[in-house]
């Protein structure tokens, strides 16, 4: 499916090369068919149905959001174990993708710690995938979250090694704009959302491991790698952060306004 859109933007992308110069370069084209129509198009996605499924996290929301006491109860069986549908076509759309994210970022040569990145992401959405492992934290971790991520698909067409040479100069509004969002968006969802939801789900996981539920039989081993998974990924949200910060200073002095 997602092979089928990103050759199918291709295509779009060859009956409009008049349209601009940069359009006329193959791998420019390829580049944005990439970046848009399989990277981005995914990010939304899932963040679209994670929100849709917001529905399974409402104690969460409860909880943090609106204040109310025992919203979240020490109690994890259910939010640990319980099968929900809708997570689980989160988790099999998101496991679908990163398959695809790999394998691209392994052929354009991204570089070995986006490598890296995936495969960590690969192997905790495969847990996911055995039936009702964790699935009350899925619709952020693979849903909301991403819709940052999607943003930063469509503004790393500006980059100029990741994405297409020269675009950035050709629409430097768009680029600033764009990465004014990212900004905001990782804020939210990175820093904010993150934390908060991976303190309740390292309270469960680690009660978890610590209980004797039979249902935890063959998932051990993936509830403790996903503390070492999130835990690297925690650890890259504050080096992107620091990154988004240094840029972001260099941009705003680049149009005098520090």
């Amino acid at each position: 499916f997602l092979v089928m859109i990103e050759l199918t933007l291709r295509q779009f992308f060859v009956s409009v090369q008049e349209f601009h110069p940069l359009l006329q370069n193959e791998t420019n084209r390829n580049i944005l068919a990439r970046h848009i129509g399989v990277d981005a198009f995914s990010c939304f996605a899932v963040a679209v149905l994670g929100y849709k499924a917001r529905h399974i996290v409402q104690d969460m929301i409860d909880a943090a959001f609106r204040r109310r006491e025992n919203a979240m109860p020490v109690a994890y069986e259910n939010r640990m174990f319980t099968y929900q549908p809708d997570a689980a076509r989160i988790t099999l759309f998101f496991f679908a993708y990163q398959l695809k994210n790999t394998y691209d970022t392994i052929v354009w040569n991204d570089g070995i710690e986006f490598i890296l990145h995936h495969i960590l992401t690969l192997f905790t959405a495969w847990g996911a995938l055995v039936q009702g492992s964790a699935h009350f934290y899925v619709p952020f971790y693979f849903g909301v979250s991403e819709i940052s991520t999607g943003v930063l698909c469509v503004l790393a067409n500006f980059d100029d090694i990741h994405g297409v040479p020269g675009l950035a100069d050709a629409f430097p509004i768009g680029k600033a704009v764009l990465g004014g969002l990212f900004a905001v968006l990782f804020v939210i969802c990175r820093v904010f959302m993150w934390s908060t939801v991976s303190y309740y789900y390292c309270r469960d996981a680690w009660n978890v491991l610590s209980g004797s539920d039979p249902r935890l039989q063959g998932r051990k081993t993936w509830f403790r790698f996903t503390f070492v998974s999130l835990s690297l990924l925690s650890l890259l949200q504050i080096i992107w952060l620091a990154e988004i910060v240094r840029i972001g200073k260099m941009e705003l002095e680049k149009i005098g306004l520090l």
